[in-house]
């Protein structure tokens, strides 16, 4: 079962890699992230119209002020493990929620950060929503990359659509201690980027 893991998930990343030139070019203009429908893309510029969600790099992201959050929607789902996971159980921590795919570049790139970061901030919870796949294709990658924090399998895409703009993938909503988001990152984070915000984050408790 291992080795047929394996092979899907390289056959995955070689099909990404014999994209033609043409194609490819066009898909590196949108490099931060994979687009994952035109309707969750229509609610992201809506959202960002008043500056609330304006995307930036990771490099360059803000923290709402506490005045101006929102809380984050209710989410529960089963995760890999076959465990309900209840964000709302969550609370009283500061939370990163990650939506990510398998057949993402951007997210193949970004996972050793969030693994890091998970393991260097261990009063922070991280919480992966996987996008669209099979458990089975998620479970594989979760696997090769050693990610030990629980994820939540999304296969239709209900629980990213409740969210305020997930027009891509990665997207990464940062929560505050009350549930709140602070942030949100459209794109693939760093180490660097994301533990920044966190360091911001823990201060103002």
């Amino acid at each position: 079962m291992a080795h047929i893991l394996g092979d899907e998930l390289t056959m995955r990343r070689w099909a990404w890699r014999l994209v033609p030139p043409a194609v490819a070019l066009v898909v590196g203009l949108g490099a931060s992230g994979c687009s994952i429908g035109a309707d969750a893309a229509d609610d992201a510029a809506d959202d960002s119209a008043d500056g609330r969600w304006a995307v930036r790099s990771a490099d360059d992201q803000d923290l709402t002020p506490p005045g101006e959050r929102k809380p984050s929607p209710v989410m529960t789902g089963q995760t890999l493990t076959g465990e309900n996971l209840e964000l709302s159980s969550l609370r009283g921590r500061i939370v990163v929620v990650n939506f990510w795919a398998s057949w993402c570049p951007p997210c193949q790139a970004e996972t050793p950060a969030l693994v890091m970061l998970a393991g260097r901030y261990p009063q922070v919870a991280f919480v992966g929503v996987n996008e669209k796949e099979s458990a089975t294709v998620a479970q594989g990658f979760v696997r090769h990359n050693e990610v030990a924090y629980p994820n939540i399998i999304d296969r239709d895409g209900t629980l990213a659509a409740r969210w305020p703009g997930v027009p891509g993938l990665p997207t990464t909503f940062v929560l505050d201690a009350r549930g709140r988001i602070a942030t949100r990152v459209v794109g693939g984070v760093t180490a660097e980027s994301l533990g920044g915000l966190l360091d911001r984050l823990a201060v103002e408790r």
